[in-house]
């Protein structure tokens, strides 16, 4: 190689480390001092401020965006066709590429080798401070060290960013499209109406017509005819008033407001799985006769303040395995079409029983301070006193009642919902025992002089129960457990606790079983009378007693005529127990038979002989003895 050829490498060499360091690398100064900027501080611009933007590509195979803020900062998708944006996915496009900084400036005068004369991407940004001005970015060419070559519209320099903007900002209308089926504020919403059934014809005008959005949203949802057709539809209809939610069509009635609520909550947060087809595309005949859209099985439409939004819902989509589990729908107020989860389906397919308020009374449970029962002759009363405890006043007095059941029974009441409606407005209460009903009960709530009552009728053979409110024309069937404890009164209220006193109180205890054993109280001892005289073992005495005092039934049985002696075995006990106080006051506890359930016995205390409870089994070999055990041991 000659001196001329070395001295032409060398040349070339050192022109393009030239050219790299120039282009590429940052001046000793650069890197040591200041931290480069990113575009939205060199342009003033954040993405807060940008209000409306263009991307437009040379690539045919990407569309052209615009997209637009609406006055609630939310961003909608504008072209290529209308439809809501999603605002995240937008924001966060927004902020990738202004925080992007600027590596590098460059002084040219010809755009061709950058990629700058026809930009592969053309951003236009308009924010609120420049109006009607606008910030343009072109974006060439990639460069070496991950770059690509950016120009601001209005500038003669060009600069260099991170290659990444590229894909920042190659985004297609899916990308950037809300997935929310349908966008509205569940709490403003005010008009729900639900068709299903055959639409019969003419389906593209009961769409387009059902698209239009009028201040007069109740009158529309009542009388469009074109959209819900009376030949082919079943509607229903609800409205809110006052914050609470009412059935309006076909019956008028207070709705449950939370399933209402669930409604629109499940409805505002299911998502789109494929966007099928937009604008003029979506309201072919081949693409609504794909779809099943034309003649939707299921259709509801939502008043939201001044806006009304509609669904149409279509045909199952065809599954490779058969198995559906999406279907088609069609966003009327947006004339596009998607496919769905066939959640939306099982969601919207509901009925005026599914909505409607199945609530049988209203009243304010921790409020009540008075229950009463009224059940042929007998009235049951049952009373909270100063210090919040319930007591059942019987014909022997004031009686402690069991918290727990009073408070089933206060629950039960207020949550009780109909198995069914039987109708709307009742002419003939007789034909459910209604007109004199076989139970009330009354609750009277503080400081309320009228009592929220509740009539009990017939038994049904599907095993429910006929009730109705006083207060209320509407007849409905429940579930007979709840009833069947009301039934029990005063036997499912009372204290479960058989007897309270206190064991120093006890001054004679008689056992009768397979022989009679008389124990008496002698100071702290107890000393045997029957059937031999001599002193007692105190132990074994005084566990009859604990067990006497803390003794529990499992549960109050109503004295019934079925229930003859020969079942509960009352008229031969295996266990009598009498117990005498200081008061002189007695008691004599009868066990009798086992139940045919196994596991407890019939008892009862004797000066209440209507009145039978079950013993635990594991209780009755505690309250038996025997005299061998009753004497000291020598």
């Amino acid at each position: 190689m000659n001196f001329r050829t070395t001295l032409i490498i060398i040349v070339l060499l050192a022109g393009i480390s030239g050219a790299y360091f120039l282009f590429f690398q940052q001046s000793p100064e650069e890197t040591s001092g200041h931290e480069k900027p990113p575009i939205h501080q060199v342009y003033g611009i954040t993405r807060e401020k940008v209000q409306q933007m263009e991307i437009v590509f040379a690539d045919t195979a990407y569309q052209d965006l615009k997209l637009v803020k609406d006055p609630m900062d939310n961003w909608q998708l504008k072209n290529p066709f209308q439809a809501d944006a999603d605002s995240e996915k937008v924001n966060q496009m927004l902020d990738d590429l202004l925080n992007k900084r600027v590596k590098q400036t460059l002084e040219v005068t010809e755009l061709t080798q950058y990629g700058l004369d026809t930009p592969s991407i053309t951003l236009s940004l308009w924010t609120e401070q420049a109006s009607p001005g606008v910030t343009t970015f072109l974006i060439g060419k990639k460069a070496i060290n991950f770059s690509v070559y950016v120009k601001e519209k209005s500038e003669a320099h060009i600069f260099l960013i991170e290659s990444s903007a590229l894909d920042d900002l190659a985004k297609s209308t899916t990308d950037l499209r809300d997935r929310s089926v349908i966008r509205f504020n569940t709490e403003t919403v005010s008009h729900i109406q639900l068709a299903s059934g055959d639409v019969g014809q003419n389906s593209n005008q009961r769409s387009a017509v059902s698209g239009q959005r009028n201040s007069s949203q109740k009158e529309n949802l009542l009388t469009d005819s074109r959209l819900l057709k009376a030949d082919g539809y079943k509607t229903l209809n609800c409205e809110k008033r006052d914050g609470t939610w009412h059935v309006t069509h076909p019956i008028e009635a207070k709705a449950d407001t939370q399933e209402i609520e669930n409604l629109l909550s499940e409805l505002r947060s299911l998502q789109v799985s494929t966007f099928e087809a937009d604008q003029a595309a979506a309201n072919t005949p081949a693409q609504l006769e794909k779809s099943g859209l034309d003649t939707p099985r299921l259709q509801i439409k939502l008043t939201d303040g001044n806006n009304t939004y509609a669904l149409d819902i279509g045909a199952e989509v065809a599954s490779e395995n058969g198995t559906p589990g999406h279907v088609y729908i069609k966003s009327v107020h947006q004339h596009a079409i998607y496919t769905v989860s066939d959640d939306i389906y099982r969601l919207l397919n509901t009925s005026v029983f599914d909505l409607r308020d199945k609530r049988i009374i209203d009243f304010q449970r921790t409020d009540t301070v008075r229950i009463e029962i009224k059940q042929r002759q007998e009235i049951i009363v049952c009373t909270k006193n100063r210090d919040n405890i319930w007591e059942l006043q019987t014909p022997t007095g004031k009686i402690k009642a069991d918290a727990q059941a009073v408070d089933d029974l206060l629950f039960g009441v207020d949550s009780l919902e109909a198995a069914t409606f039987v109708d709307d407005a009742v002419q003939n209460l007789a034909s459910y025992g209604l007109a004199s009903p076989s139970i009330e009960v009354a609750f009277t709530q503080r400081g309320e002089e009228k009592s929220a009552v509740l009539h009990i009728g017939d038994y049904t053979k599907e095993g429910t129960v006929y009730v109705k409110a006083e207060q209320s024309d509407q007849v409905a069937r429940v579930q007979r457990a709840l009833i069947n404890k009301i039934a029990m009164g005063a036997a499912w209220l009372r204290d479960k606790q058989v007897l309270n006193f206190h064991i120093d109180d006890a001054i004679r205890l008689t056992l009768q079983g397979e022989e009679l054993l008389t124990c008496q109280r002698l100071g702290t001892n107890w000393r045997l009378t029957a059937p031999v005289k001599e002193e007692a073992n105190n132990a074994e005495v005084n566990a009859i007693i604990y067990e006497l005092d803390d003794l529990m039934a499992d549960a109050y049985v109503r004295s019934d005529p079925a229930l003859t002696d020969a079942i509960t075995g009352f008229s031969a006990p295996q266990i009598q127990l009498t117990i005498e106080l200081r008061s002189q006051k007695v008691y004599t506890l009868q066990v009798g038979n086992p139940t045919e359930a196994s596991g407890r016995f019939y008892a009862r205390l004797q000066h209440e002989p209507n009145l039978i409870f079950l013993l635990n089994a594991e209780l009755v070999p505690k309250l038996k003895t025997t005299l061998t055990r009753l004497r000291i041991a020598e």
